[in-house]
Formats: structure tokens, C-alpha cells, sequence
């Protein structure tokens, strides 16, 4: 039977031990996780009880016109004494402009959003994710610079709400929704680290998203397109860019590339690390293997990339210059970089390639994540199979006994 909610004289009262023990624990069919009572002689200080019956006490202020809670301690650990002078230490703090949850902090020496990303997430990132450089990237350019002052134990939904969207009014829900999962994973690596007592991301609900992008080259685009890369053949960009589309690789698999994962003799290549966290070989057709051999030809023996920088020692990262350059050659817009794989697929789906073979060209960890990319492309395929049951059918129709001139016979009604 649920409790009937409490008057709110009921939720004031002087705090005194006798009191507080003998308070119920908070209804457990309650929306709200805990109930709050206040305290008659101070001013802002509370007593949280949760559904479990633990009791804590915190203080609730305002600290330049922006409402504050912190944090006192569990009763009775916590005496109601203890709570009320922390209370008048607070209050003390605040006549003199400063905030006691910024005194704590420097106190305790909980680290900024920024500090925490630096010193603790990136290090842990990069021992386990490939795209560790994506995070630190989405830190430095708005996460860093909308939150990375905040000490991480205040980070507020609303804080994570407006960053969130932020990200969506400049970029899009997608984009959006990736800023928060990352926020989302350094905020629980934080409680791990029990700097943090909960996530406040888990409260910010994603954006819905646009359906999957679906863009290809079509046959005229193809052709246009790749006269105007000739433009620029020969030159690394423009060979990476070629071989994105013979091979369907993402483009990181393609550009990491070294000499010692190549095999040109067996037309083979061999990726260490891929999205699903696997090594594969790839299967290189003639075309493929022809730009290969070409390179290699003309490749400097002391550097290991099949795709060098033009400085710096590493390897090509972002073929946006000479992709855009092509475009406005061939007069396409609205194509990138992972387009080329999706056109890749569209070719092989058009020309009846079977989705298991597909699967394996792309390296997708099962036919199912095919199946929900490209099946869409099938139906060429699917109506040109379906013609040859209509022939077959049509061809039957005209032997039988009783059909004039052929064809399907008439419907009867």
C-alpha cells in the first residue's frame, strides 16, 4: 500500500537525534529517490532519507544567484551538532564570496573535468580504445572548453543538457549523441574512481536520429568521379582515395596501412586491428593490386606506410583537399570519405553478389549488420531474379493446352 505524502510541516521540524531515528524510510513505490526534511534552527540544512532508511545530511545554499547542494555526511557518523556547524562554517565561507563546494574540493584536490580527461581518462583510453584520439579531440575542441573548469563531482545535468545541446544545434543529433556517450564513459570512469558519487549523463536523453546515410556514387557519378581523381594520379591522396572505393576498407584501415601487412604476391592484405577489434585479410581484385605494385615501385625503402604524411614521419590522416577537389572536377557534392565504402558495397549488391560474400568483403562481424546497411540496395538485384520467374512462367504459360498467343492466363473473377 503506497504512503500518502507527507505535509510539508511534516518535513520541518528542530533536527534532533530522537527525531531523526525515528523517521520512516522513504516510500519505496516514490518517483523520487529520497525524501528531504529541513531543519527549523539552521537555515539550509537538510536530512535526505532514502527508500533503504541511510540518512545524510546537506547543506542547500546559493552561491552568486546559482543553487548549490552539498554534501555533509551519513547520520549518524554525521551528529546533528556536527551537521549545523559545518552549516555555520559554510555560511561563513559565503560572506566572504566563497563557494564552500570550491573550498572543499581544493581541500580534497578533486580534479577538474579537464584535470580528470588529462591525468586519468586519456591514459585509461588509450590502453583499451583505437579511437582515443577521437576522444581526446571531442575533449580539447568543446567538451574541455564548456566544462573542463568545472571539478568533476559538479558537473550538473543541466551542464551536461546544455553542452549536449550545443553540439546539436552546430553539428546534429548524431554528433550530439556521441559527445554525450563520451561524457557519459568518463563520468562513470570517474565513480569507478569514486571521485563521483553518481553520472549525471544517465538523466540527459539522446536526441533521435536522422536514418542511417545512404549515400553512393551512381554510375554517371562513378565514372565522373574517377576521371577527375586521374587528374591527380600518381599522388598519394589521390591513390588512397582510389583504392577506398576498389577495396571497402574504412578509412583508417586503409591509411594505417604498412608495407609488412601486404602480401602483393598472394594479393593479400592483412589488418592487425579493425572497428569490431580483429585482425583480417583482405582480398585484393586486379585493379587494387595494380595501384599497389605501382607504389611500392616508387615507395621510399626506410618508411613503413604504403600512404606517408608529407611530413611529420606518420601516415596520411585526411583526404578531404584532394577528395573535395575531386568533386568539384566531377560536379558532385555530399560525398565523404566512408561514402567510398558504401559505394564499394552498392556495386558488389547491384551486381548480385551475395550479402555472406559482402559481409566478408567489408569485414562486418555478421551478415546482419549487412543485411541492415545495404539490404536497400538489393532490389535491382532482387527485381531482376524475380524477371526470371516471370520468363520461366510466361514461357509455361505459352506451351499449355488451350492458351491463345501466349502469356499469363486471365484471372478469373
Amino acid at each position: 500500500m503506497q504512503h500518502e505524502r507527507q505535509p510539508a510541516t511534516l518535513r520541518q521540524f528542530r533536527f534532533s537525534h530522537r527525531q531523526i531515528d525515528a523517521l520512516p524510510p522513504h516510500d519505496a513505490d516514490s518517483a523520487s529517490a529520497m525524501a528531504e526534511y529541513s531543519d527549523t534552527e539552521v537555515v539550509g540544512l537538510k536530512l535526505s532519507v532514502s527508500k533503504s532508511g541511510r540518512r545524510y545530511f546537506l547543506h542547500r545554499y546559493r552561491f552568486r544567484g546559482k543553487k548549490k547542494a552539498l554534501k555533509l555526511g551519513e547520520y549518524p557518523s554525521v551528529s546533528v551538532q556536527d551537521a549545523r556547524n559545518m552549516v555555520h562554517e559554510h555560511k561563513n565561507m559565503l560572506a566572504r564570496d566563497l563557494d564552500p563546494a570550491d573550498e572543499r574540493n581544493k581541500r580534497r584536490k578533486v580534479p577538474t573535468l579537464a584535470e580528470f580527461a588529462v591525468n586519468t581518462y586519456l591514459p585509461h583510453a588509450k590502453q583499451r580504445k583505437k579511437s582515443w584520439q577521437d576522444d581526446e579531440a571531442k575533449i580539447r575542441r568543446d567538451i574541455g572548453t564548456m566544462l573542463g573548469h568545472l571539478p568533476i563531482n559538479e558537473i550538473t545535468t543541466r551542464d551536461v543538457m546544455q553542452l549536449h545541446s550545443s553540439i546539436a544545434k552546430r553539428a546534429s543529433a548524431a554528433t550530439a549523441n556521441r559527445y554525450r556517450a563520451l561524457l557519459s564513459t568518463m563520468l562513470n570512469l570517474a565513480v569507478k574512481c569514486d571521485i563521483v558519487e553518481k553520472n549525471p549523463v544517465s538523466n540527459v536523453e539522446k536526441f533521435k536520429e536522422a536514418d542511417p546515410r545512404e549515400r553512393y556514387l551512381s554510375g554517371d557519378e562513378l565514372g565522373r568521379f574517377l576521371m577527375a581523381l586521374n587528374v591527380e594520379a600518381g599522388k598519394t591522396t589521390a591513390n588512397a582515395i582510389v583504392l577506398l572505393l576498389l577495396t571497402g576498407l574504412r578509412k583508417m584501415e586503409l591509411f594505417s596501412l604498412q608495407w609488412a601487412q601486404t602480401d602483393l604476391n598472394r594479393g593479400t592484405l592483412r589488418l592487425l586491428t579493425t572497428k569490431g577489434g580483429r585482425g583480417r585479410t583482405v582480398v585484393l581484385n586486379s585493379m587494387a593490386l595494380e595501384i599497389l605494385r605501382k607504389i611500392q615501385e616508387s615507395a621510399d625503402p626506410a618508411c613503413p606506410w604504403v600512404f606517408p604524411a608529407h611530413r611529420g614521419g606518420g601516415h596520411l590522416i585526411d583526404p578531404r583537399r584532394a577528395l573535395k577537389r575531386a568533386m568539384t572536377r566531377a560536379n558532385i557534392t555530399d560525398l565523404r570519405p566512408h561514402d567510398l565504402r558504401r559505394s564499394f558495397a552498392s556495386l558488389a549488391v547491384n551486381a548480385g553478389v551475395d550479402l555472406y560474400q559482402v559481409k566478408d568483403l567489408l569485414g562486418h562481424s555478421t551478415v546482419a549488420v549487412t543485411q541492415r546497411a545495404y539490404a536497400h540496395l538489393q532490389q535491382d538485384t532482387l527485381r531482376s531474379a524475380s524477371e526470371i520467374v516471370a520468363r520461366t512462367v510466361g514461357e509455361a504459360s505459352s506451351n499449355a493446352i488451350g492458351l491463345v498467343g501466349g502469356g499469363v492466363p486471365a484471372v478469373r473473377r
